[in-house]
């Protein structure tokens, strides 16, 4: 009576798919749910302190801008009146004492210059002792005499604040006919400092100027805020001066108390005005639940992938163990009539063909003696290519610079040392661009070898790079060639020193602009036409001495296209000029290489 073996609990199948799974499944979940809890948890306290780190900026940038309106008020003290300098509050007390007609004269004089001395500035006013005032603005728009200016609690802040600065939160332009345009006023008294014999001096008239809210524009712009997304600037009362919801500017600030949002809030060291972040959070992690919704999938895959993998392996190693076990039942009856179908040349393969040679020859054993034989198959071993590595080289020059410098050869030293520096940013061929910084640190190991060769009297090297492009990518060894032409055709031939200098700015359309230019011989017309020659046409030519050139032309319009690549001016007697226009980015790229083992 025969009975199923195959039963799911006790199959090799379910064994070995169950210990496959639970091998490779169970680590990876765990792996995958702290990846994932560490991952977004980091996402989301970057992107919080990115935020904070803009509101500080902010911050700081409005307490700029206070001093820089309190600096543009003080200048009624420096303004010179009949060619003597700090003498306006003294000309207006005397000419206004004498009813002088030129009083209206001077103040727009001053007025004028002040007007335009920042672009932000909408309406400057200059108001007398006696209530009369004088003004001018940049928006053409007629004075409302009716209107009496300036406000009353404008005139109480002043009086109270006698030397200092008012500043008088965002408002209407109501004493304009027509204006819309919000604006902010700061305020400041002058007192004639020379010609009144008090000790803080007579008050002589009040000076006031209307300030467009371009000014918080100008500020804000750097912050990259979604829809749902509010910046407020509050001062002490809680009135908001500017926020990026025009129809809140002017009203009471009510912070949102929403769950869904992240509030965020930085005060200025100086004016007691607080910079206010309200930012969605839905949108502030919404790339970073994207990315974690992506890694979840490619996650999932990798599951199902593992489960398949598991069932087919499993699968594929118990079939042909179930089909031996059958026909060996077949072969405990009796029945030597038998085989079994091999598939494979692998382990399970020679147990299934070991098995048939068996069962063949069970049938010789009742009248020979049956010997078996066991073949076995050895395997041959290729023996590894030994591959000179890089550090080999790197080892040796420094066993070599450790014994120059203990032989006090320390020139010798600091040579090798370049070199092999030079030699390691060279050998790493896996980029093909590089960070500035990477670049320049390599052209200063260049220029210090040239340097011991042929003297500091010769040689001089100045860098003017702008701090925020030092990261910014740039094709790998694409100035040290250029350097090199420089110092050899352009320096090396002139008596007496030569400089290079090497400048990188940014350009407009997003481009980077890096030139090199030295004071040495220069070119000829005809010289430099026919390099320029060899550049358009390129490596097909004989490029002879300007390989270099070329070399860095030509991988520029291989990474970037035919739009860009290498410029080259020169004077004969003054310099030559080489200049590379490439896009401005800060992804480095990686050239990928396959290696044979």
């Amino acid at each position: 009576m025969a009975s199923n073996p195959f039963r799911l609990h006790k199959s090799i199948f379910a064994k070995f798919t169950l210990s496959f799974i639970s091998v490779g499944l169970i680590p990876l979940l765990i792996l995958s749910y702290i990846s994932l809890q560490t991952f977004s948890g980091f996402m989301e306290r970057y992107a919080t302190n990115n935020y904070e780190q803009m509101l500080l900026f902010a911050s700081r940038n409005v307490d700029d801008m206070f001093v820089k309106y309190n600096n543009i008020s003080k200048l009624m003290y420096s303004y010179g009146v009949g060619g003597l300098y700090g003498q306006l509050g003294q000309a207006i007390a005397a000419q206004s004492k004498e009813k002088d007609i030129r009083l209206t004269m001077t103040i727009n004089d001053f007025l004028q210059t002040v007007l335009y001395t920042e672009r932000n500035l909408q309406s400057v006013f200059f108001v007398l002792p006696n209530g009369t005032y004088e003004n001018l603005s940049k928006n053409n728009v007629a004075m409302d005499y009716q209107y009496p200016y300036p406000k009353v609690e404008w005139k109480e802040q002043t009086k109270l604040n006698r030397n200092g600065l008012s500043f008088f939160p965002t408002h209407k332009q109501d004493y304009f006919l027509g204006a819309t345009d919000p604006v902010m006023t700061f305020g400041r008294n002058l007192t004639d400092v020379l010609g009144s014999s008090k000790v803080e001096g007579d008050i002589v008239g009040t000076f006031y100027m209307d300030v467009g809210l371009g000014v918080f524009t100008e500020i804000f712009k750097q912050m990259v805020l979604n829809k749902q997304d509010t910046v407020y600037v509050v001062d002490n009362q809680g009135i908001i001066l500017y926020s990026n919801q025009l129809e809140l500017i002017g009203t009471v600030f009510h912070a949102n108390t929403s769950d869904d949002f992240l509030h965020l809030q930085q005060a200025t060291a100086e004016n007691n005005i607080q910079i206010v972040g309200e930012f969605y959070k839905k949108e502030l992690f919404l790339k970073v639940e994207q990315l974690i919704r992506t890694i979840t999938i490619v996650i999932g895959l990798c599951i199902v992938s593992l489960i398949v993998v598991a069932v087919w392996f499993s699968n594929r190693f118990s079939n042909p163990i179930r089909s031996i076990t059958r026909e060996m039942a077949k072969v405990e009856s009796g029945n030597f009539d038998t085989n079994v179908t091999v598939k494979t040349a692998d382990e399970l393969g020679l147990l299934s063909h070991g098995f048939n040679k068996m069962v063949g020859r069970l049938k010789e054993y009742i009248d020979v003696v049956y010997v078996a034989q066991i073949k076995q198959k050895q395997a041959e071993l290729n023996a590894l290519k030994s591959q000179i590595r890089p550090h080999y080289l790197y080892n040796t020059l420094e066993v070599i610079r450790m014994s120059a410098v203990a032989e006090d050869a320390n020139e010798v030293g600091d040579m090798i040392l370049s070199l092999s520096h030079q030699l390691k940013y060279v050998l790493d061929y896996g980029e093909e661009t590089v960070t500035i910084k990477s670049e320049k640190t390599n052209v200063e190991q260049y220029f210090q070898l040239m340097v011991i060769r042929y003297g500091e009297h010769r040689l001089g090297l100045d860098f003017r790079f702008d701090a925020d492009l030092m990261d910014c990518a740039i094709p790998k060894l694409s100035l040290q060639p250029i350097v090199e032409n420089a110092i050899y055709h352009g320096i090396m031939p002139k008596s007496g020193k030569g400089t290079i200098r090497i400048s990188i700015e940014k350009l407009p359309d997003n481009l980077l602009g890096v030139t090199v230019d030295d004071d040495g011989v220069g070119m000829s017309e005809e010289t430099l036409e026919r390099v320029r020659l060899k550049l358009a046409q390129g490596s097909s030519l004989d490029i002879g001495s300007s390989i270099g050139l070329i070399n860095v032309h030509e991988r520029i319009m291989g990474l970037y296209g035919h739009g860009y690549g290498v410029e080259i001016n020169s004077s004969q007697h003054i310099g030559t000029t080489v200049r590379l226009v490439i896009p401005l980015t800060k992804e480095v790229s990686v050239r990928v290489e396959r290696h044979s083992s």
